[in-house]
């Protein structure tokens, strides 16, 4: 079933409905205030009636009460008000009919809810196939007094009322029923446009755009569509591109694993060529695993990093003094290599997080200000604690970056000095990933440089652990 049809069914009963209770609401709305009226003025008829009656009785004396019966009570008053008695009944307190003036028997259980607070009710009744209003009252004398009125008048209305209503409804529902179509008809007329323009673009013809000039929602989708084909458009003269960019990422991927195996290949080659003793060896031996087992974990946490964007990991206490030695140790082969002194000062304290990403944070600004250093110059690595936190500096004295790449310097595959990066086996990734990892543990930092005096990197990180909730909450934030 097509859409237009859709909504002609779908409208069309919910515009029959509203109309249906509106009608009927206004319909029982005013009969039963037309009903209220009626009761209002029985009730009031027969207050009247009973205040006329115990009056009456009133002004006789017991002598003359016991000489008059209850017919002669009723008409006295009828004609000293010149009314006359309209379905009028008078019992005595075992039920017995004093005076009556119908002959109408209509059944009732009003005489039962009467109480000395409430000593008026009355009741709707229906006999003879018409509707009645009966009202009772208790007088003071313990007889009570019956009028009764009919209301099929008002039955005979209302439905009457009804059956116009409905006669009204059927033009006005088949009158709103052409009108909705056209309506209906008149906007699948744009959409109708927008699918051909969509159908058009799925079979090739990437020039084609929806020729659909409204201010409502279809325009809406219309122009999101224009903005969607030209996206693609693009998206598609991206593709070889973003081929290239996989496989530089692939390169830049490697050299990320390229220091720890560095230091391997480092202390391998001096077991190789030195003689060491049995406590050298073992330290050589020791570094080599390490270094080793840390590369098996960061190959698998690094993937995982830049292809999900984040990475669950455990918190754990981490000696700082330690854990800068051991940085220290995993770039000393490339330092001497190159002539370049590393410098370590740290104040005792604990830093919380993944101890081997961590690592790969501080051996990639080491190896950065390693390669932006010449032989004999300096390399600082400062800690120290500062409140909540635990702040550490690397620092040289090398060539600096331009202050127009200091923005940039952390996207992916930037690389401020181009040629300089390729010859030393860079791709541009490793601030790109060392930003990542420094955002999943919620550190903050900072790079100051200036061209030729050098570049420092701050970092503050917490030395008091994150509750896990937290952790995760404002790590689903940031994804999100």
């Amino acid at each position: 079933m097509k859409l237009s049809w859709k909504l002609f069914f779908l409208t069309t009963p919910i515009f029959i409905l509203f109309l249906t209770l509106t009608g009927s609401w206004v319909i029982q709305d005013s009969f039963q205030r037309s009903l209220q009226q009626e009761i209002g003025r029985c009730l009031a008829e027969n207050q009247l009636f009973q205040n006329s009656y115990e009056l009456t009785r009133h002004n006789l004396s017991k002598k003359q009460l016991a000489k008059v019966s209850v017919d002669w009570l009723v008409e006295s008053f009828y004609q000293h008000d010149g009314k006359k008695g309209t379905n009028t009944r008078i019992y005595d307190e075992s039920g017995s009919v004093l005076y009556q003036d119908t002959g109408m028997q209509v059944e009732h259980n009003i005489r039962e809810s009467l109480t000395p607070e409430n000593n008026t009710g009355y009741e709707l009744v229906k006999w003879h196939d018409k509707m009645y209003l009966v009202v009772m009252s208790a007088t003071s004398f313990s007889q009570y007094i019956e009028t009764t009125a009919d209301i099929s008048e008002l039955f005979t209305s209302r439905s009457e009322m009804y059956a116009r209503y409905q006669t009204a409804m059927l033009f006005v529902c088949l009158a709103a029923g052409g009108l909705i179509l056209l309506v209906i008809f008149a906007v699948m007329k744009n959409v109708k446009k927008l699918s051909t323009a969509v159908r058009s673009f799925a079979g090739g013809q990437y020039g084609v755009r929806a020729q659909v000039k409204s201010h409502d929602e279809i325009g809406a989708l219309a122009a999101d569509f224009n903005w969607m084909a030209d996206a693609m458009s693009v998206q598609m003269e991206k593709l070889q591109s973003e081929v290239e960019r996989q496989e530089e990422f692939t390169s830049a991927f490697a050299h990320e694993l390229k220091t720890p195996l560095t230091s391997i290949i480092g202390y391998a080659d001096t077991l190789r060529q030195m003689e060491l003793s049995r406590e050298e060896t073992d330290m050589c031996a020791n570094y080599i695993y390490h270094q080793g087992k840390r590369l098996q974990s960061l190959s698998y946490k690094l993937l995982e990093l830049m292809m999900a964007g984040r990475q669950d990991f455990q918190q754990k206490e981490i000696p700082v003094q330690e854990f800068l030695q051991e940085v220290g140790a995993a770039v000393a082969p490339a330092l001497e290599e190159k002539g370049i002194l590393l410098e370590i000062q740290a104040q005792k304290g604990v830093i919380y997080g993944d101890r081997d990403l961590l690592s790969t944070v501080f051996i990639n600004f080491i190896d950065n200000a390693r390669k932006a250093s010449e032989s004999g110059q300096h390399i600082w690595v400062k800690g120290f604690v500062n409140g909540a936190g635990y702040i550490i500096t690397v620092e040289d004295e090398g060539r600096g970056i331009p202050q127009e790449s200091l923005s940039r310097i952390t996207e992916a595959f930037y690389m401020a000095d181009k040629s300089r990066a390729r010859k030393e086996g860079g791709a541009g990734l490793g601030l790109a990933l060392c930003r990542k990892i420094l955002e999943v543990h919620r550190a903050l930092w900072k790079i100051e440089s200036e061209q030729g005096r050098g570049t420092k990197i701050t970092v503050c990180l917490r030395n008091t652990q994150m509750k896990w909730q937290e952790q995760r909450r404002r790590r689903r934030k940031d994804v999100g």
